[in-house]
């Protein structure tokens, strides 16, 4: 079975060399590798040639380049579609993956045609405690509405990397990165979560997050607000139109919890004040119209909405 390892590159010039010896010194063999250049303008590319170079003839390696920067989204589509492998592995550039991490995500499928494969994560540069661990017990999964709910409860991460997702769920099944928003995983990963029937878990540390303080996951912009309302609005309409909210209870804190974290980040950047009262009234009437009409809010969410009210107030 033929893996293909998928890394975007950019602005990664002090990282990119571990990165990569990281994956080409893998014990698992059948493995293509695929380095998308997103137009980097740092000298990324010079270090991935000399690295790449005493591997040449011995490993599978293909590099991408993007003639303009397009995101990482774009940059992982590139590197889908270029892929030849049954299953596709995302690995960040400054990011690094243990040497067993791919032959233990394999063999954690056991005898099963997974649709995905995913392992526990090791988090550098941040407090562990904000990255809860992966609740779920090592095993395959196969009923696709635990699966989701599990998602929904948040027993699993959303991020799309240090995970073996199978290829034919973009080619087939369309599930591509959305090019045009930043929280990209977030939208993708409740895409596949809601359409997989079947999951394996690997409770070993399959990969090595390394927290950077300027990472664009760090950083709130106007862009950034402007993408996580998008991805809520998706959500709510995938939702709708599938029936989610009558079928999972959990959803419905799900969506909540997102509509405070958004508030979050209206609260905690520096946005003008027109501005945050204006994107609050925005998100509050898509949950006044499809979600509120379903279960009236939580004690906990109202006094979270409380707090957050009278922090807006004096701001």
């Amino acid at each position: 079975m033929k893996v293909s390892v998928v890394i975007p590159i950019y602005n990664v010039a002090g990282f990119i060399e571990r990165c990569l010896l990281s994956a080409f010194n893998q014990t698992y063999l059948d493995i293509e590798y695929i380095l998308v250049n997103d137009a980097t303008p740092d000298n990324s590319m010079e270090i991935v040639n000399q690295t790449v170079a005493p591997y040449l003839g011995t490993k599978e390696i293909a590099i991408i380049n993007h003639p303009k920067n397009k995101g990482l989204g774009a940059a992982r589509n590139s590197g889908v579609k270029a892929a030849k492998g049954n299953y596709i592995f995302f690995l960040d550039s400054d990011d690094e993956i243990p040497q067993d991490s791919i032959e233990q995500l394999v063999a954690s499928m056991g005898d099963y045609d997974v649709d995905v494969s995913m392992g526990e994560i090791k988090v550098s540069g941040a407090k562990r405690s904000s990255y809860p661990p992966l609740l779920l017990k090592q095993g395959v999964y196969t009923d696709s509405q635990k699966i989701f709910d599990t998602y929904l409860r948040k027993q699993w991460y959303e991020m799309a990397w240090n995970k073996l997702i199978k290829r034919d769920l973009f080619i087939q099944d369309g599930l591509w990165f959305n090019e045009q928003i930043l929280h990209e995983d977030t939208l993708w990963s409740f895409f596949v979560a809601s359409r997989i029937n079947s999951l394996a878990v690997c409770t070993a540390e399959t990969y090595c997050y390394h927290i950077q303080d300027n990472s664009i996951t760090q950083k709130k912009s106007i862009r950034n607000t402007e993408s996580f309302y998008f991805l809520i609005e998706e959500i709510i309409k995938e939702s709708k139109e599938k029936n989610f909210l009558e079928k999972y209870p959990s959803l419905l804190d799900y969506l909540e919890k997102m509509r405070v974290y958004f508030i979050k980040i209206l609260m905690q950047n520096s946005f003008d004040g027109d501005y945050i009262l204006i994107k609050k009234q925005e998100v509050d009437s898509l949950f006044a119209q499809d979600i509120w009409t379903v279960r009236r809010q939580t004690l906990l969410s109202r006094l979270k909405e409380k707090y957050l009210t009278i922090q807006l107030k004096h701001k």
